[in-house]
């Protein structure tokens, strides 16, 4: 075992590792319950902000490749743990204050009629066939099917409303049964830096 893989290591370097809708990285939102070291092996033992989080499979991912990328590491593992429960009262008292000091709701507003989203990063497909997502700042989260299919048609040269119509249409539904699910995906593309933004998107935690 190289004298870098060590339990402070690995926290530094999670500290490369946020939760797309907080901009406080998750050593200091206190996430991190525990690091365990075994040669060559590394296995992280987190939690979440809330069980329902929907970037539960891209903090998974995150963690695991920046753990990864650790000289020394060969194998890491990630355990989501629930207990004891995620409270405010476990961030660092500086990232608090930070957070608190600016703290406004993230707001995304845009409208699909004249929306023309486009992409950016870019993507690839792990060996075991998983869909990676990958920003202009390496950062890497787990993409569907679906995601990825909504981020290669953001070419900047259609509305929302224009590309909601030709997924609809390769699902064989209503555009208006798919619509939520495609404002949804285009906001969490946005969020994490896989879409550009046009000036009718206000990212008030981001400026």
């Amino acid at each position: 075992m190289g004298e870098s893989l060590t339990v402070d290591g690995v926290m530094n370097a999670l500290r490369g590792c946020y939760d797309p809708e907080i901009p406080v990285n998750i050593v200091d939102l206190g996430l991190v319950y525990g690091v365990e070291i075994e040669v060559d092996s590394v296995k992280v033992k987190m939690t979440l902000t809330t069980v329902g989080c929907p970037a539960h499979a891209y903090l998974m991912h995150q963690v695991q490749t920046e753990i990864e990328k650790i000289p020394g590491v060969k194998k890491a593992e990630v355990e989501i743990v629930w207990d004891p429960p995620w409270t405010p009262d476990k961030m660092n008292p500086e990232a608090k204050k930070r957070l608190e000091a600016g703290q406004e709701q993230v707001t995304i507003e845009f409208n699909p009629a004249t929306f023309k989203p486009q992409k950016r990063g870019h993507i690839a497909k792990n060996p075991d066939g998983k869909i990676v997502l990958i920003n202009e700042t390496n950062a890497r989260y787990l993409g569907s099917d679906d995601i990825s299919n909504l981020w290669e048609k953001s070419n900047g040269e259609r509305t929302l409303d224009e590309i909601i119509v030709e997924i609809a249409n390769e699902k064989k539904l209503a555009p208006p049964e798919i619509r939520t699910e495609v404002l949804e995906a285009a906001t969490q593309l946005i969020t994490i830096g896989l879409l550009r933004p046009d000036e009718a998107i206000v990212l008030p935690l981001h400026q």
